[in-house]
């Protein structure tokens, strides 16, 4: 398993941010990765969260179509 970043663009679905923070999680849970790629991976991975809560915010309970 290589460890390069593969930040996921803005315009990614939700379904693309979920997996690729199910997959930050998993390499922060392993252990493998230096200080500075874990403050890294953590970095992306707040970020993810925040724009999730956002775009999910926009729905307001209501489902969104998206084309």
């Amino acid at each position: 398993m290589t460890d390069t970043p593969t930040n996921v663009s803005a315009d990614a679905s939700i379904a693309e941010k979920q997996q690729r923070l199910e997959a930050i999680i998993d390499k922060l849970e392993d252990g493998a990765v230096s200080l500075e790629r874990a403050k890294e991976l953590h970095e992306e991975g707040t970020a993810l969260i925040e724009a999730l809560e956002e775009e999910l915010a926009l729905g307001d309970g209501e489902v969104i179509e998206r084309t």
